[in-house]
This record gives C-alpha cells, structure tokens and sequence, in this order.
C-alpha cells in the first residue's frame, strides 16, 4: 500500500487541489491501491469485521431468497437451469444461505454467478463456496453477456456501497451546494461548497425537492448507481431483480431530523459521523440510506415494472421459514431490523 500523505499529494494535485465528495468516497472505497474494499477490507460480521450485514447474523434471509428464486423461476418458465447473479457477495454467507436452502434438486435447477470487484472478498467467498458450481465475474455485463441476458438477479447491501455526492442547502441562495473536499499538504482535508451540477436535479433524485429545508441540511443522492442501471439496462434482457438495503421508501422519511444528512463510516462496528468520514482513509466503510423512490423511478424510465416494495419484516413474513417459523419470528424481520431494510422487487419482461 502506497504511502498515504504520498498518494493523497499526488492524487489531489491531478484534480487541482480540490474533489468533489463523491470522488472521494470513491476513491476511498475503491481506489486499486488503497481504497478500503480493495486492499483493506477484513472480514463482514465477526469481531474481525467492521460492519455486520444480515447474511452474516442469520439465515433466514438466505432461505428467502431462495424461495423467492423458486417462485420465480416457476413464474417465468424458462426451459433449462435458471441464471442467478448475486452482485455484491460479502464474505459469501448470503450466497452458501441460497445455495443451501435450494436443496440439491433446487441447486440443480439454478446456474450461480457471483459479481464481486473486492479482490479480499473474492477470496473469502472462493474459500466458503468452493465445490458450490459458482461462477465469479467482476462486472454485472460479463456476468449478463454469459447468461444471454437472462437472469434472476439479486443484492444486500449492494446500493449503500455506491459513492455518493453530498449537498448541502443553502437557504440564502435558495439552492443545493456540493460538498467538495479540499486537500492541502499542511493544513489536510476541509470541505468547500460549490454550485451544484445542472444536471443533478429534482426530476431524478427526491431529496432535492424536500420542503423547506433547513440552512445547512445535507442529503446524499446516488448518480453513481443510476449510471449502473442505466449501463446494466442493455445487456439485461429479461428476469426479475430483488435490491435489499437500508433506507426509507420516501426522502421526507430519511432526513426527518437529520440535519447532518446519512453519511456516515464504520470501523470495527464504531459508527463514526461528521469530520469522522474525513478519517482512516481507506480503512473504514462509507455509507449511507438509500432512498428507494429513486430505485422505484429509475426503473420505471428503464421499462422495468416495479412488482412490489416492501420491508424486510414484510418480504420475510412472505417468503420466510415454514412449519412453525414464520418469519415475522425471526430476528431479521422483528424490531427496527425489520422495518430499516427495504426490499424491492423490479421485472423485466
């Protein structure tokens, strides 16, 4: 790993002394040579781990998941094995949860694709599924282009990972600011605003159209993962996808008394705030709620039908545990757990 004072010096100097936030969360995710789920991250759940998800705290959304691929692949009625992509695999909990809970004539009936761009957690999930039939990909188009574009695809905790950009409301301009990091060899990191881009705007991201905000509320908006979708749009031709993260299915919800907006990072399960996401660059995650009326729309203008939105209690009270065990008894449906993850299910027909 490069020197850090280094690496921060050159990279800054290419972009004129300044990035905007969502450069550099990007780069503190995902940079090749120091970014945190490239080169450093250790473990998802455990003690070893900085963050926890459910895959890795019960099986139960496993076992789901895998119901939810039986329905669906009865539903669709394609002759042969159906293509399943996971994109965003962990440490391969969730993926050995399906696979386990599809039973040997289920598994037989499946083609498993894996798409995961963390060399570390590439390696972990190699190590818990090996002799499972699973093929790995960096990228969801290889993945697709191997299937034909068929396929049932699914994520948890996929969206959060996305790099952000970070505004702020200016109630004297009457106008969102992005946050800029600015970097200087002796005085370090500090934020800067700037007019925000003319093409970031209330007709693609809700939070921006929030009624009267107050001075200096921050809200996060993913143009990142809307270009994901709107790459992933021709190469998939048909199927059914399942998208599982935390966060509100309306912005007025999510930023209801946070003024600070989401952002946030976690290191060894410390959830850090404020000047803190500026910190251990390369060593925490970031993250923030998703707000799933932008997924719901994005979709839509893609052509794809919005088949349900649900919460993780509901989706799991649908296709949970049988004989006994619904799954409104289970722990990842009961309490706040259930009710912050959302579940949307999209088709494509």
């Amino acid at each position: 790993m490069p020197d850090l004072r280094t690496f921060l010096d050159q990279t800054f100097a290419r972009s004129g002394g300044e990035m905007s936030f969502e450069d550099f969360m990007a780069m503190a995710l995902y940079d090749p040579g120091i970014g945190y789920y490239t080169r450093s991250i250790r473990e998802v759940g455990g003690r070893g781990g900085d963050f926890a998800t459910a895959a890795t705290l019960s099986d139960s959304l496993g076992k789901a998941i895998a119901r939810w691929v039986a329905a669906q692949r009865d539903e669709l009625g394609w002759g042969g094995p159906v293509p399943l992509i996971e994109v965003g695999g962990g440490n391969g909990a969730l993926a050995a949860a399906v696979l386990t809970s599809l039973g040997w004539r289920g598994r037989r009936r499946v083609r498993y694709h894996l798409v995961e761009i963390s060399p570390r957690l590439r390696e972990k999930q190699r190590e818990r599924l090996r002799r499972r039939g699973v093929t790995w990909h960096r990228d969801i188009a290889s993945a697709l282009r191997e299937t034909g574009g068929r396929a049932l695809i699914f994520s948890n905790e996929l969206v959060d990972a996305f790099p952000a950009k970070w505004l702020r409301w200016n109630d004297g301009s009457g106008t969102w600011e992005e946050i800029f990091v600015r970097y200087d060899p002796v005085a370090g990191l500090r934020e800067v605003f700037r007019e925000g881009p003319p093409d970031i705007t209330a007709e693609h991201f809700q939070a921006m159209a929030l009624r009267r905000p107050p001075d200096g509320q921050r809200i996060e908006v993913l143009p990142s993962f809307r270009r994901w979708l709107r790459d992933l749009a021709p190469v998939w031709r048909a199927g059914s996808m399942l998208t599982i993260d935390y966060g509100e299915r309306e912005a007025a919800t999510i930023y209801h008394r946070r003024p600070g907006g989401t952002l946030r990072g976690y290191f060894r399960h410390e959830r850090v705030e404020g000047g803190g996401v500026y910190g251990r660059i390369g060593q925490q995650d970031l993250t923030s709620d998703v707000n799933f009326a932008d997924l719901v729309r994005w979709g839509e203008e893609l052509g794809w039908e919005t088949r349900s939105l649900a919460t993780q209690r509901d989706f799991l009270s649908r296709y949970g545990d049988e004989g006994g065990n619904p799954g409104g008894a289970d722990p990842m449906a009961a309490g706040d757990v259930g009710d912050a993850f959302q579940v949307l299910i999209q088709a494509h027909r």
